[in-house]
């Protein structure tokens, strides 16, 4: 097909529908196993992909992840949470009370409340205490039941000491990576 072709596809195409987005959120996800995760045996939807914990979605045991038993997959947005007032966790909790900071965060992360960093903040940089929080409260609230809170914590430890966080043996993710991870686990 030509590109000429291609170009006047592109125009007619459909809008896309939810799981062609969840689809797409993976896909910006930018895991660094996307070679495994494309590889992997075609299934109807890649929602049980999306719904993954972090070593889950490396794995190259996927099929693992198609069972009959779903999977909690309905984490609400920042938007959501922020005008929504039904908090599985009061919404002045302390961040640090959450996601313990380390001395060169406790002036900015520390000083904050859960609500003030998922309204946003100048210091919070690719918005990852926001979608942390997000999913934090998306956990508490079960709304998605493919992570615990202690893997959040363990998230926020590692990329605070470290600057990265591992999610299996010999994979990194930056900052920007664990948050378009985070991102992708809601609408």
């Amino acid at each position: 097909m030509s590109t000429e072709d291609q170009a006047g596809r592109a125009d007619q195409a459909a809008p896309m529908t939810p799981r062609g987005a969840a689809r797409r959120r993976m896909a910006k996800a930018g895991l660094g196993a996307a070679g495994v995760l494309w590889t992997a045996q075609s299934h109807a939807s890649m929602a049980p992909l999306v719904c993954s914990s972090p070593s889950a979605a490396l794995s190259t045991g996927l099929q693992s992840n198609y069972g009959n038993k779903p999977t909690n997959c309905a984490g609400k947005s920042p938007g959501y949470w922020k005008n929504h007032s039904g908090w599985p966790v009061p919404s002045n909790t302390q961040f640090n009370a959450v996601f313990p900071c380390s001395f060169k965060n406790d002036s900015t992360y520390g000083s904050s409340t859960l609500l003030d960093i998922v309204r946003g903040r100048d210091f919070d940089r690719f918005n990852l205490g926001m979608h942390l929080v997000v999913t934090y409260l998306n956990v508490r609230s079960g709304r998605i039941g493919f992570l615990a809170e202690r893997t959040l914590v363990q998230m926020w430890n590692e990329l605070q000491s470290a600057g990265v966080y591992q999610p299996a043996k010999g994979v990194f993710w930056s900052a920007e990576q664990t948050k378009r991870y985070l991102e992708s686990t809601h609408d």
